[in-house]
């Protein structure tokens, strides 16, 4: 049975003039539980999107992220230097919204339209093309994949 914290599904959201995002309505009340309102929106080391976490969450990325031997790795300092240089700790006001700091949304390439998806324990945000653009690619990775799936030897036991 899964023991932490699970966000999942995928909602199209808005941002308006201020850029600012209401959370959807299904995870209010567990953002409010899990973490007293607050969220941390910090940029993806491997998209063109925003991970959002609710602090609950983002206490273990802080943990996981400060055992990095960054003295002696370039590449573990890059990825502090990104999720952290980056993360911005958000509350979520009386309607239930954030605000995405204009430098990541520059980032992420966000506007109006964007959608919000849970991935288990964080959020992923994407703007509408970036997010359109990813799903081709996946897509693409998923059939090819498909040709020669015995060939993946970690999907061998998944169960879904």
């Amino acid at each position: 049975m899964f023991a932490g914290l699970l966000l999942s599904g995928t909602n199209d959201v808005s941002l308006d003039l201020k850029g600012r995002m209401a959370i959807p309505a299904r995870y209010k009340d567990v953002i409010k539980d899990e973490s007293d309102g607050q969220l941390i929106v910090t940029r993806s080391l491997f998209d063109k999107c925003l991970w959002i976490y609710p602090t609950s969450e983002w206490e273990n990325v802080v943990e996981s992220l400060g055992a990095l031997p960054t003295i002696t790795d370039p590449l573990c300092r890059t990825i502090q230097r990104i999720v952290l240089g980056s993360a911005v700790f958000c509350s979520l006001d009386a309607q239930g919204r954030i605000l995405i700091p204009q430098e990541l949304r520059t980032e992420a390439s966000l506007e109006k339209k964007a959608f919000l998806i849970g991935f288990n324990n964080k959020f992923e945000l994407w703007s509408e093309e970036n997010f359109k653009a990813q799903r081709e690619i996946d897509n693409n990775l998923l059939m090819d994949a498909c040709k020669s799936m015995e060939s993946h030897s970690l999907l061998a036991n998944l169960k879904l």
